[in-house]
């Protein structure tokens, strides 16, 4: 069977199989992963609805995105490139990403 629910999961797909054992981790883990990209489709198809109620601005998704993906970018070069531990590299490209955007903030 082909496993993409490792791919993606990482380990916490083999705490699902130590877990439930090999079939069942298996199903388990490609049940949480089609329920993700499930989830993942209806906010995109209710992007408007929930722009127009949920009190958020076009404005604030885009901050929220952004915030994110420098994140993410910064976290991946400080796991692999520079092999800080997984934890510090989170916190220190959440701090400097809060940073950056609250300099950018202040001197704009």
């Amino acid at each position: 069977m082909v496993d993409i629910a490792s791919l993606v999961l990482r380990s916490f797909q083999d705490m699902v199989v130590g877990a439930f054992g090999e079939p069942i981790g298996w199903a388990v883990g490609h049940t949480i992963l089609l329920l993700l990209i499930l989830s993942i489709i209806w906010i995109i198809r209710n992007r408007n609805h929930i722009l127009k109620e949920s009190g958020w601005g076009y404005s604030h998704l885009q901050d929220v995105t952004v915030i994110l993906l420098l994140t993410g970018f910064q976290y991946i070069i400080y796991v692999n490139l520079l092999e800080f531990p997984e934890t510090a590299s989170l916190g220190i490209s959440l701090f400097v990403t809060m940073s950056l955007r609250w300099h950018i903030l202040v001197l704009e």
